[in-house]
């Protein structure tokens, strides 16, 4: 979705753009020609990063902006090589086909069209690992054409072309040598995996050759070249779902089974196939997630999106546990189709409730959502409930902002006239409270509150509306990487 900011600075950009074409140009056919060095110009940071996670990483942005930035600018490069195409088509200029320079122009106009019409979703939908392999060999072909193209007599706007390639071998060099360190490729065995299955979940457990330090919300790609024979040239993230306070030796992964390289994971588990395979990893990719100095955090996952929010789950317990975070109030909302559904995660869930010991265990609760069921509700492993139906987002976002659901523990709990210790029910909510009353009840809530989401459009978008209308009492959106 776009955001305010998202718009304005796409209205920057693409004005910026059009005041260069246009800037002291008085013929058409002059605008044409500064268009087509814009779009070789725009094309250079497009080929800054072959990888758009390690890339990211390295300006310590998240996926999601890169994602965006590239899909901005690579528009912005087509649209302006299609300008100076028209242009040319228009001017009737004599145009040979028997000269490289002319042929090597169709040639990459070509391949600029199908590669923006590969963009469309219905091809990334068949095979995202062969879209992207395709997407990357158009993408380098296209800027061999436009460099062919370009007239060799001068240095401009050759240069351009020499800059990308430039900046393309750079940070493919860095990356590999990350990934030949991180896996002591020279230095001893490479790491392995163990892979196994639970209730149609994929389970991977890394052992890896040298510990490695893994914030939480962090994500691996893994390569594993002995699954299937195109494996080889394939290389998926996974999200980390364990996490440690130090540095780990092994990781462990959730993986919920598609098409592709995952189902051919879930084969070879039931078929105790390549039980012990040797990977190779790049990562971890992703920005570490700030929530320690928020009192109050509600969780709210759809499917297999519970596992972005497990590692969160166990560094807020471990964080409450050693006096490091704020936080007194963690609600966890998961959202699954059935009961069999939840039964992969449901033994990482017992775990991270297993370690909110400290204060009687005030601090964490987990609601589970039965959406194909019409049962009364009923324990979900340990400490957990599970209810019917979808969750009633607004109605739990507006008991949780109110402050009301948080314990505080049995020591604060007794008030110096020795009342007892019998704590008062929340009130039930009201799904048409206004903002006004949400206000008046801050005082229990006296902290920050974030609001994390990993699920379908759906639930993201009913939690955007429910959050904008509360800006204003410390409430924040945090839509995490899955």
């Amino acid at each position: 979705p776009w955001s305010r900011a998202g718009v304005l600075l796409q209205l920057i950009y693409t004005t910026l753009n059009l005041f260069c074409v246009g800037f002291r140009v008085s013929t058409i056919s002059g605008a044409g020609l500064r268009a087509g060095s814009l779009a070789v110009v725009n094309m250079i940071p497009l080929f800054a990063g072959a990888h758009l996670a390690f890339f990211a990483d390295q300006l310590g942005v998240s996926l999601k902006t890169i994602r965006a930035v590239h899909r901005s600018v690579g528009f912005m490069a087509f649209s302006l090589g299609l300008f100076h195409v028209l242009v040319i088509v228009a001017s009737n200029v004599p145009f040979p086909l028997n000269e490289s320079r002319n042929l090597f122009a169709v040639i990459g106009g070509s391949l600029l069209c199908l590669l923006v019409l590969l963009v469309c979703p219905l091809f990334r939908k068949l095979s995202y690992e062969l879209f992207l392999r395709t997407h990357q060999a158009l993408a380098v072909a296209s800027a061999y054409a436009v460099w062919r193209h370009l007239p060799s007599e001068k240095t401009f706007p050759r240069l351009y072309i020499y800059v990308s390639a430039g900046l393309l071998l750079s940070m493919f060099l860095l990356q590999c040598s990350n990934v030949i360190f991180r896996n002591r490729i020279f230095w001893g065995h490479l790491s392995r995996a163990t892979i196994t299955h639970d209730s149609g979940a994929v389970k991977i457990r890394l052992h890896l050759q040298k510990p490695l330090k893994v914030d939480d919300g962090q994500y691996v790609n893994l390569w594993i070249p002995s699954v299937s024979f195109w494996s080889f040239l394939q290389s998926h993230p996974f999200m980390v779902v364990s996490w440690e306070p130090k540095e780990q030796h092994t990781l462990d992964l959730l993986i919920e089974p598609q098409r592709g390289l995952t189902q051919e994971l879930l084969y070879h588990a039931k078929k105790d196939h390549a039980i012990s395979p040797i990977v190779m990893l790049n990562g971890p990719h992703g920005p570490r997630v700030a929530m320690d100095e928020y009192e109050s955090i509600l969780m709210v996952a759809s499917g297999f999106g519970i596992a972005a929010h497990l590692p969160h789950l166990k560094r807020l317990i471990y964080g409450y546990n050693v006096r490091l975070v704020r936080a007194r109030r963690i609600h966890l909302i998961w959202q699954i189709r059935n009961k069999a559904d939840g039964l992969a995660a449901q033994s990482l869930l017992n775990s991270a409730l297993d370690e909110d010991k400290l204060d009687d265990g005030c601090i964490l609760e987990v609601s589970v959502y039965l959406e194909h069921s019409e049962s009364p509700k009923f324990p979900f492993g340990n400490r957990a409930t599970a209810y019917p139906g979808s969750a009633p987002l607004l109605e739990i976002f507006l008991a949780e902002v109110s402050g009301k659901c948080i314990k505080r523990p049995r020591m604060e709990r007794a008030d110096n006239s020795g009342k007892s210790l019998v704590k008062r029910e929340p009130d039930t909510p009201r799904p048409d409270r206004d903002l006004e009353s949400a206000i008046s009840e801050e005082a229990a809530r006296d902290g920050k509150m974030l609001v994390t989401v990993s699920g379908s459009e759906k639930i993201r978008d009913q939690l955007r509306m429910i959050v904008r209308k509360h800006l204003q009492v410390g409430v924040s959106l945090l839509e995490l990487e899955y």
